[in-house]
């Protein structure tokens, strides 16, 4: 497997996520993927990143709001 080619279903083995929690993120934009075909291929390294920016977003939001 290489970190560039992950399934939906190889993605949320590694996160510890259910695959509609993964496919859920696709459609709202929060993680990136690429269609091959039908399915979905995922860059193990561009996740962890955009995962790490919609984390401090969230935080940087919550703190706006104290």
């Amino acid at each position: 497997m290489r970190p560039s080619d992950l399934s939906v279903k190889e993605l949320a083995s590694f996160i510890g996520v259910s695959t509609d929690t993964i496919r859920r993120a696709v459609r709202k934009v929060e993680l990136p993927a690429t269609r091959v075909g039908t399915a979905l291929r995922f860059d193990l390294h561009q996740v962890l990143h955009q995962m790490e920016r919609n984390a401090v977003v969230r935080l940087q939001r919550g703190s706006a709001s104290a």
